[in-house]
């Protein structure tokens, strides 16, 4: 974790100016072209789930913006970011699942797949659970894969001021290629430029993990 050097960063006002409000969180709502991913999954037989969080990943160690913080209400960039990933056990109740890096795809789901088979047989509040939760180096996931939506709202925990995105992913649409998701984000450290930025670096990860094949 690093300090981010007000007088030379160009949001220092901005940040000043949207610290204080009472809801500073803005998200945005766009569809994902991802079909050239999904064919990469079904080709490799590969979890389509695990592409996409695995190019999520890439992409947020890859855009800087995505991984500032807010500690002590000073901004600071942090690193090695873990996604805090929802995941439904078969009684339909669900379980945070948490997902680190890995060097490489296949990696990656092998990782996701120990995971999920270690944490969904835990409870929900468990130990490891409440050690990591107020962690700032993570990011929040949600997949919703029963509905397209063109809108979300999160339930809210008051007050939450420490920035960690939020990022839900609705379902995907195989006939067109098309993925919604949300991104929710501090406006104190970020504004719609940025999240643009960011899908544009997400977009560029996905080209770079198709081309490998």
């Amino acid at each position: 974790m690093k300090k981010i050097d007000m007088s030379v960063w160009p949001r220092a006002e901005h940040f000043k100016f949207f610290l204080p409000f009472n809801q500073p969180y803005f998200n945005v709502v766009l569809d994902l072209e991802i079909k050239t991913l999904f064919d990469f999954a079904k080709t490799n037989q590969l979890s389509f789930t695990a592409c996409y969080l695995y190019c999520l990943h890439q992409a947020i160690a890859g855009y800087a913006p995505i991984r500032y913080r807010i500690v002590d209400e000073q901004p600071v960039e942090v690193e090695n970011i873990a996604l805090s990933t929802v995941f439904l056990k078969e009684d339909e109740s669900f379980r945070f699942v948490p997902l680190k890096n890995q060097d490489g795809i296949k990696a990656f789901h092998q990782h996701y797949e120990q995971q999920k088979q270690l944490h969904l047989n835990k409870t929900l509040i468990n130990p490891l659970f409440l050690e990591t939760a107020e962690r700032v180096e993570q990011v929040y996931i949600s997949i919703l894969p029963w509905f397209k939506f063109t809108g979300f709202k999160h339930a809210e925990h008051t007050p939450i001021s420490s920035g960690i995105p939020k990022i839900v992913f609705g379902q995907y649409q195989q006939e067109l290629g098309i993925m919604p998701i949300s991104i929710e984000v501090h406006h104190a450290l970020m504004d719609g430029l940025h999240i643009s930025q960011f899908i544009d670096v997400f977009y560029q990860v996905i080209a770079d993990v198709v081309a490998e094949k």
